[in-house]
């Protein structure tokens, strides 16, 4: 399994061509942008603030949340001197992006990739999957696989456990298994629980873009 190499990348095909034209006007700055407003989203973002994250300068920064902003993908609030970015919500193709980007796994490791395509197999219990955790940064080095279940009903998690343990038994790397309802889930980061407001930053969803953006839009509505 670890020797995969995944190609797996989102597919434009399914967009209506006025969204595709849109796509093409975001640019990796953008999306790395919208990505971070998105799931940090205890933190207020400006120019100032955004720029080392994506590695512009203020003045670049300041220009691409403009950018953003005249394409009705971000509202501003001015605070002082200082403007602040958050997400429309109001604005429909903006869930449709996020999705895709969360669908994105071009920068990702073959090594990670491969355990995107073994974990797809929990996609008949699950509403998603998320991959987080160390594995993202050292990989082979990691201590084990966290992973976080979002269950399509709370009576699957006996199916999930079974599962569980028949692919740890496969692997050196074990799955450290998180199990939520999509309910549980919204409600713990409405809650401000740590260690998900930390994974939803980082973590790959594998699977269930929809209700992972829906999730996240719901708790900042």
């Amino acid at each position: 399994m670890r020797g995969k190499s995944l190609n797996i990348t989102s597919s434009y095909s399914t967009i209506t061509p006025s969204y595709s034209t849109k796509m093409m006007e975001i640019t990796k700055n953008g999306k790395m942008a919208l990505k971070l407003i998105f799931t940090d989203f205890l933190t207020s973002y400006n120019s100032y603030s955004m720029k080392d994250k994506i590695g512009l300068s203020n003045a670049g920064s300041l220009k691409l949340l403009r950018s953003l902003g005249e394409k009705g993908l971000l509202v501003s609030d001015k605070m002082g001197n200082a403007i602040f970015y958050k997400l429309n919500f109001k604005n429909g193709y903006l869930l449709k992006l996020l999705e895709l980007i969360f669908l994105d796994y071009s920068s990702l490791s073959s090594f990670v990739k491969g355990w995107i395509y073994d974990l797809r197999s929990f996609i008949p219990f699950t509403k998603a999957v998320l991959l987080f955790g160390s594995i993202l940064k050292k990989e082979k080095n990691a201590g084990d696989v966290d992973v976080c279940f979002i269950l399509k009903n709370s009576k699957d998690y006996p199916k999930l456990q079974a599962k569980v343990s028949e692919v740890n038994k496969k692997n050196r790397l074990r799955i450290h298994p998180l199990y939520l309802t999509a309910k549980d889930f919204e409600k713990k980061l409405k809650e401000k629980n740590q260690p998900l407001l930390e994974m939803v930053k980082s973590c790959v969803v594998v699977h269930g873009q929809e209700v992972f953006v829906e999730v996240l839009k719901n708790v900042q509505s």
